[in-house]
Formats: C-alpha cells, sequence, structure tokens
C-alpha cells in the first residue's frame, strides 16, 4: 500500500513538472507543444511496436508520447551514462530551467523515475516513446559515439575494410578486450544466459537471451564488428583465420569478484559478417538441487524411489533449451551422496561436479556416446549419465546397462512422457527389454515466472478460457514490465513437468505398435499430473501468467 501511495506521489510531481514545462516550452519560441507531442494517430503510425493501450495508460498519467525527432539537444544525453540508458531505456531529450525532458519506454515505472530523479540535479519531466525509437536514440546518442571513440583510438577507417592481419592484432588491444569483457560482464549481472552478436547492414546488434527472451542491448559499427569477434574466438581458442566455415570453441571468464563462468562459443559466417552466440553456464546460478526442481511432495517421493534402485533407466524429456540437463545433474549431486561410482558422457561437459568421473564426446578420435558407454561397463560405475539418446545404437547400450546392474540417466527430445516409450520402440528397442528397464520418464519445460513488482490482472482470451478448462470469472496475474525485469514482465524460470512412474499397468502397455495416447490415459490414473494441468495449476497459483500456461501446452 506504501509503495501504492509513493508511486501515486511521484505521478503526481512529474505531472506538475510536465505542466511546468509547457508553461516555459524550451524547445524554440516559435513551436508550439501540439508539433512536439503525438497524438495517438500519430502514435500507432510510428510503428509496429506501438500499442494503443500503453498510450491510453500514459494519457491517464498525463505523460506525453513525444516526438523524439524534434529534440537535438545531444548534451541532455551526457546528463546519464549510457549504462544507464540501456538499463532503463531512457534518454534525457532536453534540460532548461531546472527541468529535463527525460524520454522512458515504460511511463509505469515508479522505479525508473525515482533512479533518474535520484541522479539528476533537475526535476525530470517524463515522456513516453515507442521501444523502437528509444532504441535508435540509444544507439545515435551512446552506440555510436562510443564506438567512434574507440574506432579513432584504434586508428581505424570506418569506410574501409580491415585487414585480416590488422584485425588479429586488434582481437588484443585494450578497447576491443574492454568490449567483449564488459559484454560478458553486464549479461551475467543481466542474468542473461546466452549474448548475441548478429551482423547487419547499418552494423551489428547485442541481444542479451534473459528469461527465454531476447532482449536488445546495443549497436556496434560495423568497423568493429570483425575486431570484436576476433577477440571472441582468440578467447575461445578458434581459428582467427577461418571466416567461411562455422567454428566451435568454449573458454573461461574471471569476473571481477573472482567467480568463473563457462563460456561456449558459436561463431557461423553470415551475409553481413560472422555471427557470435556466447552460452553462458555460471555454475553458481545453474546447477539446482532436487529441492529446487519444483517437485510435488508426491513427486519427490517418487524420484527418490527411482535413486533409490540399483538398477534401470530413468530418461528426461523436452525440446532443446527446456532444462533436461538442469534435472539430471539435480539428481547426480544427490546421488552422490552414496558410495558408489558415477560416470557421465556429455557433449559437451556443461558443468563440472567434484567426486564425479565426467567424461566428453569426442568425435575426431572416436570416442562418441556408444563408445564410451562400451567402455563404461568395464570401468566398474554404480550411475551412468549419458548426454542423450540419439540413435538406436546408444539407446540399446543404455538398455543393457540398465539390465545389467547400473542406473542409467539420460534424455529423449519427445513432447510428452507417454510418448518417449513410442520413440524407444520405434528406434528399434525390444518391447520385452524396454519393460524390464524403464523406471520412469519426465518430460518438462521451463516457465518464465511473473515478476513479483510489476504484476497486474491479465485479460485472457475466452479462447485460451475455454482450451485450458478454466472458468470465465478466475482471475489470473501477467507482468506488465519494469525495471526489475528488464521490461519483459517475467524474472526467473522453474520447471513444469509430468512424472510418469512405469507402473505394472504401463509396463503391460508396452508391446509392439503401443499407442501413446494409451499409455497417457493409464499414466493419468496411475497418478501421474499431466504436463498442461501442472502448468494451469501454476498459473492458478500467480507464480506465472495463464498465457504462459498456453505456450507450455503439449495436448
Amino acid at each position: 500500500m506504501a509503495h501504492d501511495v509513493e508511486s501515486r506521489l511521484l505521478v503526481l510531481r512529474s505531472m506538475a513538472a510536465i505542466r511546468a514545462y509547457l508553461d516555459d516550452y524550451p524547445i524554440s519560441p516559435t513551436e508550439t507543444p501540439d508539433s512536439v507531442w503525438m497524438s495517438l494517430p500519430e502514435w500507432l503510425a510510428d510503428g509496429d511496436d506501438c500499442d494503443e493501450d500503453r498510450f491510453k495508460l500514459a494519457a491517464h498519467l498525463g505523460y506525453p508520447a513525444a516526438r523524439l525527432s524534434r529534440f537535438d539537444d545531444r548534451g541532455a544525453s551526457d546528463l546519464i551514462t549510457p549504462e544507464l540508458a540501456r538499463r532503463l531505456r531512457a534518454v534525457p531529450l532536453q534540460a532548461a530551467k531546472g527541468l529535463v525532458a527525460v524520454a522512458l519506454e515504460d511511463c509505469e515505472s515508479p522505479e525508473a523515475l525515482q533512479q533518474l530523479n535520484f541522479l539528476m540535479r533537475d526535476q525530470v519531466v517524463p515522456m513516453i516513446a515507442t521501444a523502437r525509437t528509444i532504441r535508435n536514440c540509444i544507439i545515435d546518442f551512446y552506440d555510436h559515439d562510443q564506438d567512434l571513440a574507440v574506432v579513432q583510438q584504434l586508428g581505424l577507417d570506418p569506410a574501409t575494410e580491415t585487414p585480416q592481419r590488422d584485425i588479429e592484432r586488434l582481437a588484443r588491444e585494450k578497447p576491443v578486450v574492454r568490449i567483449v569483457a564488459d559484454l560478458i560482464t553486464e549479461a551475467v549481472a543481466r542474468r542473461a544466459s546466452d549474448i548475441h552478436i548478429r551482423p547487419g547492414e547499418q552494423g551489428a546488434d547485442v541481444l542479451y537471451r534473459i528469461d527465454d527472451e531476447l532482449v536488445p542491448v546495443r549497436r556496434f559499427m560495423r568497423a568493429l564488428l570483425p575486431a570484436v569477434v576476433s577477440r571472441v574466438k582468440v578467447l575461445a581458442e578458434m581459428n582467427l583465420a577461418e571466416h567461411r566455415k562455422p567454428q566451435d570453441g568454449r573458454a573461461s571468464f574471471t569476473l571481477d569478484d573472482g567467480r568463473k563462468i563457462d563460456l561456449r562459443v558459436s561463431v557461423m559466417p553470415a551475409v553481413f559478417g560472422e555471427s557470435v552466440v556466447i552460452r553462458l553456464l555460471d555454475t553458481m546460478q545453474s546447477l539446482w538441487s532436487i529441492d529446487q526442481l519444483g517437485l510435488s511432495p508426491t513427486d519427490r517421493v517418487r524420484l527418490d524411489d527411482v535413486m533409490a534402485c540399483s538398477h534401470g533407466m530413468f530418461l528426461t524429456t523436452g525440446p532443446t533449451g527446456c532444462g533436461k540437463s538442469t534435472t539430471l545433474y539435480a539428481m547426480l549431486l544427490e546421488l552422490r551422496k552414496q558410495r558408489i561410482n558415477i560416470l557421465t558422457i556429455e557433449d559437451p561437459v556443461e558443468f563440472y561436479v567434484e567426486d564425479i568421473q565426467q567424461m566428453q564426446v569426442n568425435r575426431a578420435a572416436n570416442f562418441t556416446f556408444t563408445t564410451a558407454m562400451r567402455n563404461f561397463l568395464r570401468h566398474d560405475p554404480d550411475v551412468i549419465m549419458v548426454g542423450e539418446m540419439r540413435d538406436r545404437e546408444t539407446a540399446a547400450i543404455g538398455v543393457e546397462s540398465a539390465l545389467t546392474g547400473h542406473l542409467v540417466l539420460s534424455t529423449l527430445h519427445t513432447n510428452t512422457a507417454a510418448a518417449t516409450i513410442t520413440r524407444l520402440l520405434d528406434l528399434g528397442i525390444e518391447a520385452y527389454l524396454l519393460r524390464a528397464s524403464l523406471l520412469a520418464v519426465m518430460a518438462q519445460r521451463l516457465a518464465r515466472l511473473t515478476c513479483v513488482h510489476c504484476r497486474e490482472i491479465e485479460h485472457v482470451s475466452l479462447h485460451i478460457r475455454e482450451s485450458l478448462g478454466v472458468a470465465s470469472d478466475e482471475v489470473f496475474h501477467v507482468g506488465r514490465g519494469c525495471p526489475h525485469c528488464e521490461g519483459l514482465g517475467v524474472r526467473k524460470r522453474r520447471a513444469v513437468y509430468e512424472l510418469m512412474v512405469v507402473t505394472p499397468a504401463i509396463q503391460k502397455l508396452i508391446v509392439p505398435g503401443a499407442e501413446a495416447d494409451t499409455i497417457y490415459r493409464t499414466a493419468i490414473a496411475e497418478g501421474m499430473t499431466p504436463l498442461t494441468q501442472a502448468a494451469v495449476q501454476l498459473a492458478r497459483s500467480g507464480a506465472i501468467s495463464l498465457t504462459e500456461a498456453w505456450r507450455l501446452r503439449v495436448d
């Protein structure tokens, strides 16, 4: 309640500042406010990211929609740092007589206004602008000026292509080293899982993947792209002279606080230059315990029963990036408490875990999942973790290992737990072997949690409610977007899953030509909560939006 009162007082002060701004308009004596403020039709025509509801909200608060092209006071942009402008998505436009006009992407963010008023000497006059125009202003006011200074410092000519011999030298120059280091450091601070560097005709865009969404960060001048890419290649020990073929590599980066971050780097040739994706693996953040998986008490007992088995096979399934490896690592952390020998074969090894023998696929040496598992059986293992069962041979050895006294953990790409059984049968695994070896299957997704700082009532279409079996009067919440959540409306993720334990009733259905739908219905009767239903339950609790549950549905 106190937060709401404080926010309202801030809005009232901002409205008073706007009135003062209009009374003594600091653009030019010949212009009127109407030539700068945008009407609703002008707002809607300004781009496909313009939203009528947001414009009406700004009007309700008393904030004008600004035509940013009419502001040319570049000196005002120096009032805040480039880093703050990018984080708050705010651009100071003009300052005069104790007032400073600031364009904001989110006009309903009291946190952003509070920070700006605290940092600036003058009273902030908030204005609303589209996301695209804010981004373009940040590129023009901050990115371009910073890059131009670096280009001049390096002695580059923006109009000509940099020779290869100079690119290799530039990769070790301090300004370029600092640029890449700052990108990685900021990405970790903002909880990004990946850094994307996308070359284009006008420059190279940098985006962070935060909570499964790509967030634009900044744009590099084209002249800097080869040097930045080469610096990334140096970190990942790649061939600097190779620009025509894809390359993969890995590196370790140490933050200022001494924490080490593992990097997985992919470089691919594109039309306007080399495209780069850097996966960030923070062991402190990404390794979860069993308790952090969000299992229900009943399913926690079921998973404990699986881990207590001396032999058998447990599989996690789902699309790429749904947390399958996270679940397996959580199980390994629990299993290593026992006095047992645990071996893993991964491609690549994502996290190094003490007291576990981890191996990495090396195709050049013919060390694959299949060859590794053949040798594992002579290495006295109790638990075997296989990164993925990609083919019949790997799956067959996994089943054989499960039948000969080993607990096997692995992943598979299927949409539901029931479909995993039919997938293994399609791979050529004999039904009688699968009946004797398979213990349980967990199908999962990662749900984006609604930001608790900007939650508001969600307006859900009747079609979605009917499809998910939700009453028309049930209330759900969605994030509006604020500085705490990078304007996404979501912050952090958690697993949503269905855990199918292979009971005697399900074992009877594992026959040649088995139907996934029949297995699915039987699993529900045996106590499995379907993934879609689990997502709806999470939405009812307020943790996620109903739209997010709709996105995660599998039936």
